[in-house]
């Protein structure tokens, strides 16, 4: 009896300590939060939201970036044409391509970033971070 006393309380207290603290005190966990992604229906409402537009036909992989938690893709590119925001042609900026962290295949069926042709990129920019808007609607083919 005193002994399956001593496993309840032990147990008790140890997953009291642990509800406060999330995964931070777990040797060997890493917590990671998922968003939640705002579709978007036309490019237009993805210029909306995105802070600059640009094509291009030059993409180079550039490492990775921290995005949201995760190690994205990350690319330079060379920006043809600036459709919206303060870029200009022939800006070189580094963008990191948002991936879905919480799938188990974070970039679908490839990163959209390595699409045939140029490509219309909607950026968002976070203390000078050029990143796509969403996995799902910050690349685009462009005409």
């Amino acid at each position: 009896m005193l002994r399956t006393v001593t496993i309840v309380v032990g147990l008790a207290v140890l997953s009291a300590g642990l509800a406060g603290c999330g995964a931070d005190g777990i040797p060997f966990v890493e917590a990671q939060a998922c968003a939640s992604w705002v579709s978007f229906d036309t490019d237009d409402e993805r210029a909306a939201s995105a802070e600059a537009v640009v094509v291009t036909r030059a993409v180079e992989p550039d490492g990775t970036e921290r995005i949201l938690g995760y190690d994205a893709n990350a690319y330079v590119v060379t920006v043809d044409v600036a459709e919206k925001g303060d870029l200009r042609a022939g800006d070189t900026i580094r963008v990191g391509s948002t991936a879905d962290n919480c799938s188990d295949r974070p970039y679908g069926d490839g990163d959209p970033m390595l699409g045939d042709g140029p490509v219309r990129l909607f950026l968002s920019e976070d203390e000078g971070q050029w990143s796509t808007l969403t996995p799902f609607d910050g690349v685009r083919p462009a005409p």
